[in-house]
């Protein structure tokens, strides 16, 4: 027919599906391990993530290199993650044969806590000397939903 636009397949749509799906799970499981994270630190109780002394949250907690103006860092995982999950319920496309992820949206959103990963890495690894397990577990969740933004806009 001329003018009529093709409409996605029942499998396509379901690869958008799953790329949402993928991004609330992966939102959530960033709140959990960001409540784990802000528990060993409010408790001081690193038992669960500490490898050896440059593979160690405690480490990187004994540095005295864990806030930012005041503010400790696993509050960013606090706010940081709740609302990356509430942003991906808002930012949706609705398709004929579902929904997506808008990644024009998210995908700025995330970049900054991309950016924000950087000096984080920096510090743990040219400041401090040491690598908290459980901050790049937050670290690669973040990197995840920034490729499945990515994705939705490819």
């Amino acid at each position: 027919m001329v003018g009529s636009q093709e409409q996605p397949s029942p499998k396509a749509a379901l690869k958008r599906d799953l790329v949402l799906k993928s991004y609330l799970v992966l939102a959530a499981i960033g709140i959990a391990v960001s409540i784990f994270h802000a528990w060993n630190e409010l408790t001081a109780s690193f038992q669960y993530c500490n490898v050896n002394p440059q593979v160690s949250c405690l480490s990187v907690f004994e540095s005295g290199q864990t806030s930012l103006f005041g503010i400790p860092y696993y509050v960013f995982g606090l706010v940081w993650f709740p609302l990356a999950l509430i942003l991906g319920f808002l930012a949706v496309n609705k398709m004929p044969y579902g929904i997506t992820l808008n990644g024009s949206i998210i995908l700025p959103f995330l970049m900054i806590g991309n950016l924000f990963t950087v000096f984080l890495w920096y510090l743990e690894l040219g400041v401090i000397g040491a690598i908290c397990p459980v901050c790049v577990t937050l670290y690669v969740i973040n990197y995840a939903m920034t490729g499945l933004a990515v994705r939705s806009i490819l």
